[in-house]
């Protein structure tokens, strides 16, 4: 299996999987996500949305309590799989201004491992 990044942003990231089914690639990412400490929201098919912490209370008490949510679009391309992982967080979720640079050092970790573990 390889990943490579295709394009990227401060809020988004794809990538291009090959060498992989798609009942493969779900258990991977599901595996992924599990180990980060995430648990799947929903999951469409063509995109699935991960998250970790309580919404309830993160808008509460806002950037004090800790709350991340990543989506995962996959698109088949031939032998290959696209990828588009985004940072599924508005303003309001992020806990403001406070909370909006540690939601984006977040997702630039989690985008890095995420790469780091579907290379391996």
């Amino acid at each position: 299996m390889t990943c490579t990044v295709v394009d990227f942003a401060k809020d988004a990231v794809v990538y291009t999987i090959a060498g992989t089914t798609k009942e493969e690639l779900d258990n991977k990412l599901n595996l992924f996500f599990t180990s980060e400490g995430f648990s799947r929201k929903s999951d469409t098919g063509a995109e699935k949305i991960f998250q970790r912490g309580n919404k309830i209370t993160r808008i509460l008490f806002g950037v004090f309590v800790k709350y991340f949510q990543v989506a995962v679009s996959i698109k088949a391309e031939g032998q290959a799989f696209s990828l588009h992982l985004r940072r599924d967080m508005n303003f309001f979720l992020s806990g403001g201004l406070a909370g909006i640079g540690a939601s984006r050092k977040e997702f630039t970790r989690i985008s890095d491992a995420f790469k780091v573990y579907f290379n391996n």
